[in-house]
């Protein structure tokens, strides 16, 4: 068994109920590992451990844990993240650690999209780290309380938006005519249905037709949407 010293967080929840924590690693000595610091701490309450992400499902909606410590790479290279993917759905009140052995930026990225991570830690953290880890997790899921892997959480969420905002523009612009482009650069540029005929010198049910073709590629029902999104995306130089 391992013990550590009391912090002021745990002091003050004494009088409270213990954190219900789960293991889920496919790896025998770090699973006991993990599961006996759990049970050494006054405050924690270990509740089960699973060695897939199917069973770590099966035991999250078994054992009712308020924090899930999850390995990413069990069955599969991202096991822990489909299982997570899932818990957000059938368990949204659940907290989720992940732990890995890497701790490079496309896995992190992934793990911190779902709703429900509230911290990622590579296996070799200090078990004082990881325990931190758990309780700054239980209090933010329970009370709402901000932390730096909220905000971390929250970037790498508008970050996979912007991506997947990004391919859907690129597809589309392989579709668009020169006529298209130059509308859309004159949209940038502030210009009514109007003023685009008269500088395209065309009329301006031409115009509209064009922009109804726009409007349908874009999947998009105002013309202000298309100038928003390639703003947002900051591409407007593709139309200068």
């Amino acid at each position: 068994m391992f013990t550590y010293p009391y912090t002021e967080q745990q002091t003050n929840r004494q009088a409270s109920r213990p954190i219900k924590v789960a293991v889920a690693e496919d790896h025998d000595i770090l699973r006991q590992d993990f599961s006996e610091m759990i049970e050494s701490r006054p405050n924690m309450e270990w509740v089960g451990a699973a060695a897939s992400g199917n069973a770590a499902v099966e035991l999250a909606l078994r054992a009712n844990p308020d924090i899930l410590l999850m390995d990413i790479e069990m069955e599969s290279h991202q096991d822990g993240i489909e299982a997570a993917n899932r818990l957000s759905l059938l368990k949204p009140e659940l907290g989720i650690i992940f732990l890995t052995v890497h701790e490079d930026d496309e896995t992190i990225y992934k793990a911190y999209t779902l709703s429900n991570a509230k911290d990622y830690l590579v296996k070799s953290a200090e078990h004082l780290e990881i325990i931190r880890s758990i309780e700054s997790a239980y209090v933010e899921q329970k009370h709402g309380s901000s932390s730096m892997s909220s905000k971390l959480k929250s970037e790498f969420s508008r970050l996979k938006q912007t991506e997947s905002k990004l391919i859907f523009f690129m597809g589309i612009l392989s579709q668009l005519t020169q006529a298209e482009r130059e509308i859309i650069k004159l949209l940038l540029g502030g210009c009514k249905v109007e003023e685009i005929a008269r500088l395209r010198m065309v009329e301006p049910v031409t115009i509209k037709s064009q922009i109804n073709t726009l409007l349908k590629k874009f999947r998009m029902k105002r013309t202000k949407e298309i100038a928003s999104l390639v703003r947002e995306l900051n591409v407007s130089f593709i139309f200068e």
